[in-house]
């Protein structure tokens, strides 16, 4: 009879516990569900410093919401290009987060969330595998939230292989 009981007890502990973790839950996702989508004209899509580790060099690409605050979510595309006409230089960034489900990030006005955009040093290869040729910048685009934006970013690409590597957004400004 005392094991019904505490097994009782337990199973009523056990369901307060998560009834209250769940309405704490779902008050946290109801207020930020609410928020908007990000609108394109309201992202300034900007860049950092590079930061250089072993054969990659990493860039922060920065979605900066200058509206009211909205949602925002996905993995950037990033297109090495050269040239006034913006012509494609290689492969674009391969998607190292396939796979991963996105976080909807809510965005307050003048904050930020970025990606690290890794340069993979282009002498990791040989010359044949990967014929290296120089980039003036990039288009970046994400989904509806940021129209294609070119950043003046020279860099060296693979034009036969990837070489350049996107993921998803994460809050912040270092790409982290």
């Amino acid at each position: 009879m005392k094991s019904i009981k505490f097994l009782a007890a337990v199973g009523l502990l056990a369901s307060t516990l998560t009834t209250s973790g769940l309405l704490a839950a779902s008050q946290f996702s109801s207020s930020a569900s609410s928020a908007p989508s990000c609108r394109s004209s309201r992202i300034a899509v900007t860049h950092g410093a590079p930061q250089g580790t072993a054969g990659t060099t990493y860039i922060p690409l920065r979605f900066t919401n200058e509206g009211a605050a909205c949602a925002i979510w996905g993995v950037p595309v990033i297109q090495p290009v050269v040239g006034a006409s913006h012509k494609p230089v290689g492969p674009g960034a391969r998607n190292l987060s396939t796979g991963e489900m996105p976080v909807r990030h809510v965005v307050a006005k003048g904050a930020a969330v970025s990606v690290a955009f890794g340069v993979v040093d282009t002498g990791n290869y040989s010359a044949s595998a990967c014929v290296a040729r120089s980039a003036s910048g990039v288009i970046v685009t994400l989904g509806s939230f940021a129209r294609a934006t070119y950043l003046h970013l020279p860099i060296t690409v693979c034009t036969k292989r990837w070489s350049v590597t996107t993921r998803l957004i994460v809050p912040g400004v270092s790409g982290y």
